[in-house]
């Protein structure tokens, strides 16, 4: 689709848009070519899941890191070099000045931490996920703590390219491009936690994440809800509920979370 060789694919003199999305990393582990694996040689899962909150013994992952740990470093490898080609290409056609190359996924892996596996859950292995983004003498490199979530992609990607114009007032992703393109924004304070059941829309997870705290709310019918607050800077791991010891906090981002759930309709505010 890159090269489009006789302009089989596109018309060459149209901008484009192309997202692909790879399944790996992700169940079924087992599924990725074995050179991946032995790139890691003799390594075992132990050897690579060195996080201090890593817990092998874990009835809800713990035995699915041992088996799959290396699987899932072999698996992000093989995702790394998939995408090198991509850019590769672009580069070969000429292209890479003019597109906007953006690499991102739709939730994290837990992987043992915690001793679990999968996603959801409000734990940085999760709720955390890469972004990366080029646009060669439009944006410098460098890092940011830009607290941007998932619904702010569009608005944000949009309005580069000169389209934000064309963002319906519906959308609950805000623009952040100026945050890319060196400009002073209005930057995010907090960005939204949900992990909500269909069986039980008004209950189940809500929370907040800050620069320094992470803050959930579980609430079960009827059943008092459960307040968690890890203090990411002092407990980097979150292997600590400080909750109960800092009551100001969770009163504060109680109100933060009120805010959020009342700009999207959340069934959850009673």
């Amino acid at each position: 689709y890159i090269r489009n060789r006789e302009g089989r694919h596109r018309d060459p003199d149209r901008p484009f848009a192309l997202m692909i999305s790879h399944n790996p990393p992700h169940m079924p582990f087992e599924q990725v070519p074995r050179e991946y694996v032995e790139k890691y040689g003799d390594a075992t899962s132990e050897d690579l899941l060195t996080r201090p909150n890593v817990d092998f013994d874990g009835e809800h992952g713990g035995k699915v890191a041992h088996k799959h740990g290396k699987n899932y470093f072999a698996a992000v490898t093989g995702v790394d070099d998939q995408f090198g080609r991509l850019l590769r290409c672009l580069d070969e056609e000429r292209l890479k000045d003019e597109t906007i190359v953006v690499f991102t996924s739709d939730h994290g892996e837990m992987m043992g931490s915690q001793g679990r596996y999968g996603k959801t859950i409000w734990y940085d292995e999760s709720l955390l996920v890469p972004f990366l983004i080029r646009w060669p003498g439009h944006i410098g490199t460098g890092t940011d703590d830009l607290l941007l979530s998932t619904p702010d992609l569009m608005p944000t990607l949009l309005s580069m390219i000169g389209l934000g114009d064309r963002v319906p007032d519906t959308v609950q992703g805000t623009d952040l491009s100026g945050a890319f393109l060196g400009h002073d924004v209005d930057r995010p304070t907090s960005a939204l936690y949900l992990a909500v059941g269909p069986e039980y829309p008004e209950g189940g997870l809500r929370g907040v994440k800050t620069h320094r705290f992470t803050f959930v709310i579980q609430r079960e019918e009827g059943q008092p809800d459960q307040y968690i607050l890890h203090d990411n800077r002092e407990d980097p791991y979150q292997l600590r509920n400080v909750a109960d010891a800092q009551p100001e906090v969770v009163l504060e981002l109680t109100r933060v979370l009120a805010g959020w759930l009342e700009r999207t309709a959340d069934p959850w505010v009673r």
